[in-house]
């Protein structure tokens, strides 16, 4: 059964207020399109998370949606701290959040854990480190010291991440909702799988045979996505392999103007409320920056090595 819905449909329907969400996007891959419409529809008191967060959970800090964040980190990469995050905790602008912090590794792990129905799961590197000592909404929950049964060495389990919906960019899906991505992949499929649903946004709609002829990159089953929505740009100003490099002149304005909270509300007034979808967005994009500048984020077309996968 066909999947296949607006933006707008699948987070009206399948992001409510309140809920943990999974935000893929580790590196290339982010979900802006879903970002911008959580922010259009003034969606409040999310939990989210995802290792590498970046300027798409700034965004979402900045535009008062979060309540909670289970993180790594945070930063806008080559232009530096996350500003409307540092507001947040430093001055409470728009609202102070709450962070619980873990490692690169233990995140990725917590959410593969809740992907194969694992309560907890063992790691080593948070051990000896100061985010033993801290603690936020999570409590005596946030870790946990055992002697191995095997050996009796002293072992932590950090618990499983479930998340109530996870949303992805990837570059193609079917009307059904099978997932395929390549490029890094950081923890997307994991905490897609960890997630109850999936909305799954995609560069292109491709067939069920298509799909079918290159089974390995499929990162998440039909059964498990609630919305297939077609997104060409999706994941802009971030990068998507195959289709366009990340757009860093982009990534300039953002951080010029979420430098104060002024500038991001004007950022907001232009790129998210200002446009009705990501059809407007790209529209309002080529009209700022021109079709020669869109045109050359555009991948160059390159056959990988010939492979057959006849039989």
């Amino acid at each position: 059964m066909s999947k296949v819905m607006t933006m707008q449909a699948a987070i009206r329907d399948h992001v409510p207020d309140g809920a943990f969400v999974f935000v893929g996007g580790y590196i290339c891959r982010p979900p802006f399109s879903a970002v911008h419409e959580i922010v259009r529809q003034q969606k409040k008191d999310l939990t989210i998370t995802r290792s590498n967060a970046a300027d798409d959970f700034d965004i979402l800090i900045g535009a008062g949606c979060v309540r909670r964040f289970i993180a790594t980190f945070i930063s806008l990469g080559l232009y530096g701290l996350a500003r409307c995050y540092r507001r947040s905790i430093e001055k409470g602008i728009p609202h102070k959040i709450e962070v619980e912090e873990y490692t690169n590794l233990s995140l990725p792990m917590m959410l593969m854990a809740g992907a194969l129905g694992m309560p907890f799961v063992p790691v080593k590197d948070m051990v000896g480190t100061d985010l033993m000592r801290v603690s936020s909404f999570m409590g005596d929950g946030k870790f946990k010291m055992i002697e191995s049964p095997f050996d009796g060495r002293p072992v932590m389990l950090v618990p499983a991440l479930k998340p109530d919906v996870a949303v992805i960019h990837v570059q193609q899906a079917d009307e059904d909702g099978n997932a395929q991505m390549w490029g890094i992949a950081g923890d997307c499929k994991w905490g897609a799988n960890a997630a109850a649903k999936v909305i799954v946004s995609c560069e292109r709609i491709v067939s069920r045979e298509t799909v079918g002829k290159d089974p390995s990159r499929t990162i998440v089953p039909a059964f498990k996505t609630v919305a297939v929505v077609e997104e060409p740009f999706g994941a802009h100003p971030g990068y998507t392999p195959g289709f366009y490099d990340a757009d860093f002149g982009f990534g300039t304005v953002y951080q010029q103007a979420s430098n104060t909270v002024e500038g991001f509300q004007a950022f907001l007034d232009e790129w998210v409320y200002g446009v009705a979808d990501r059809t407007e967005y790209t529209q309002r994009y080529i009209q700022k920056f021109g079709y020669a500048q869109f045109r050359r984020l555009q991948a160059r077309f390159d056959w990988s090595y010939p492979v057959s996968y006849a039989y």
